[in-house]
């Protein structure tokens, strides 16, 4: 099963046309071409941020051929990195644009996520407003009673 987080527009209601569901797991185009995949998804700073990594390693690696290997494994290691961590990145990134996370649906694939966050619609709109919970029964507060009358763990009695 994959988990989908489903995000809202600013001030849109909670069963909105426009939720969008993004996976939260592993982007293999991203590892593929990273700066690329920020690029589509609109990700502006983390993709100049590998861009710049990416440059740097480059220039890096033809001033000192005996790294290569090194460079390699950091270039690799940026891309499973946006691999990894990009859909949270997504996701961070429209949270701070005003978008309202309202959930997390597991589903096998999106359009049965989709199927199953709007099925809550007819759930809720069947029972508008919460249950009621039960008042608690009143409690009588507990007398207080010292039950020791020496010195507590070790400490000193100080008498007069």
């Amino acid at each position: 099963m994959t988990s989908y987080v489903v995000l809202t527009p600013p001030e849109a209601s909670r069963f909105d046309e426009g939720a969008v569901f993004i996976r939260d797991g592993f982007a293999f185009i991203a590892l593929i071409l990273p700066f690329l995949w920020l690029l589509w998804h609109r990700l502006w700073f983390h993709a100049a941020v590998v861009l710049l990594v990416s440059v740097g390693l480059a220039i890096a690696s033809g001033g000192l051929p005996q790294w290569d290997l090194l460079f390699v494994l950091a270039s690799l290691l940026v891309s499973v990195y946006v691999a990894l961590e990009g859909n949270a990145m997504r996701i961070a990134g429209r949270e701070r644009r005003g978008w309202t996370c309202r959930g997390v649906v597991d589903a096998p694939d999106l359009a049965t996520a989709e199927e199953i966050y709007f099925a809550g619609m007819e759930q809720s709109s069947l029972s508008e407003r919460p249950p009621e919970r039960a008042p608690l029964p009143p409690t009588q507060p507990l007398p207080r009673k010292s039950t020791s009358s020496g010195p507590a763990l070790g400490l000193l009695d100080m008498d007069g």
